[in-house]
């Protein structure tokens, strides 16, 4: 036992759509000293409720559940009062997976099959605020980020977007959910949602998750950043 987490009294989430392998590395973390209790959800549903019943310290999440994208959750967690780092653990290694769970509010991504001592240093350094990455994919990612960098120069769909829809995808990117943004913005819930599929179809992604990760690698800011689009309109 690597002892990186002892003196903590940490309460994990482990979400996983494999069974034998979340209910397995559950028990691994308990033999942890500084880990009190770890819960196993095995969908993004069973996950919002065990999160908002009683939020863990720590969530340790795959990045596919199902066919759905895991990070969706990310999303919910900003809900509580205290959202919890969320660490994402999965087979792929995939630079584009792994800057769009980052661009979501992901704090760390680490590969399935590395040793627990590696997975429990991870889960120390999201706790202590930092991002981990898997060495690995340490140089994919920055090559990714250089990339989308070197696009942010060229025409995207942002630059033709109304103010009111470029104040709507701020929103997002600041993670605010649409019932948030309809009251930040003064408008009706409906009409979010009509904004919001607007911007699905200027970006050609197809889920918020995706949208808002283009966003964050165009440089588009959070609603309460500065910049000369960001201040809500009148309209």
């Amino acid at each position: 036992m690597s002892g990186t987490l002892h003196g903590r009294h940490l309460s994990l989430l482990v979400v996983d759509d494999h069974r034998i392998f979340a209910e397995v590395l559950s028990m691994r973390l308990m033999r942890e000293p500084g880990v009190d209790e770890v819960r196993v959800a095995y969908g993004l549903d069973e996950a919002k409720v065990l999160s908002h019943r009683s939020p863990p310290d720590v969530v340790v999440l795959d990045y596919e559940l199902e066919g759905q994208p895991g990070p969706l959750l990310i999303e919910e967690l900003n809900d509580l009062p205290v959202p919890p780092p969320v660490l994402m653990l999965s087979a792929s290694s995939s630079s584009k997976d792994i800057v769009d769970a980052l661009g979501a509010g992901a704090a760390g991504w680490v590969l399935k099959g590395t040793q627990v001592d590696v997975l429990l240093s991870a889960i120390e350094e999201v706790l202590e605020g930092r991002t981990y990455l898997d060495p690995t994919t340490v140089r994919p990612v920055v090559q990714h980020l250089l990339r989308d960098n070197r696009s942010r120069s060229e025409h995207s769909f942002v630059d033709d977007l109304p103010r009111r829809q470029v104040e709507v995808l701020r929103c997002l990117v600041s993670g605010l959910s649409r019932a948030e943004i309809a009251e930040r913005l003064y408008i009706s819930a409906n009409t979010v949602r009509t904004h919001v599929q607007h911007l699905l179809h200027a970006s050609g992604e197809h889920s918020t998750l995706a949208l808002v990760s283009r966003a964050r690698a165009l440089g588009v800011p959070g609603i309460d950043a500065p910049g000369d689009r960001g201040r809500p309109s009148s309209r």
